[in-house]
């Protein structure tokens, strides 16, 4: 208990150092303390943070952004799937994608006609695009990701005003 109450003053006294040497709206983005595995949300200024403990993790850590720069420190990351969702698009798109786990070739197909085109793109788990492609109207889609090492990838297919995001795995 007394490990779990220190470790959340040092998380406190992180937060109110950056929240009084940076302006910036979006100072702390996560944080981590302790060793048992909750969050809480706490405002100080009228700001929002997340704090988050996780297990078997003892030490305060976090992600701080400033001067256009992010850094990461600790287990826990930010959420990808919100940086790779349009946030204007809604979640709403029926899509079957299999096998999953994948070898080579992944097929994606659609509970609807698909009459314009259907673009879907491919993203390793720190967000970043590796593959991006547009499929003229077919009900199902074969991809070949032959060339992609073993990994877990998010696969993001786009049709019309709908989006569709599931985490695939390459093995």
């Amino acid at each position: 208990m007394i490990k779990q109450l220190f470790c959340f003053l040092i998380a406190f006294a992180i937060i109110q150092q950056i929240n009084s040497q940076n302006t910036s709206s979006e100072q702390l983005v996560r944080s981590t303390t302790s060793i048992t595995g909750s969050s809480e949300i706490i405002t100080i200024n009228n700001k929002e943070y997340v704090i988050q403990q996780s297990v078997g993790q003892t030490s305060a850590i976090g992600t701080f952004e400033t001067n256009g720069y992010t850094f990461r420190q600790g287990f826990i990351q930010p959420n990808v799937f919100a940086k790779i969702q349009d946030k204007n698009i809604p979640l709403n798109l029926k899509v079957l994608v299999y096998p999953n786990p994948f070898v080579e070739n992944i097929s994606i197909s659609f509970d609807e006609e698909i009459k314009g085109e259907v673009k879907v793109s491919l993203f390793d788990m720190l967000g970043r695009q590796l593959f991006t492609n547009k499929f003229k109207s077919k009900r199902k889609i074969n991809i070949n990701l032959h060339d992609f090492a073993v990994a877990n990838y998010i696969l993001k297919v786009r049709y019309s005003n709908r989006q569709y995001i599931t985490k695939i795995i390459k093995k």
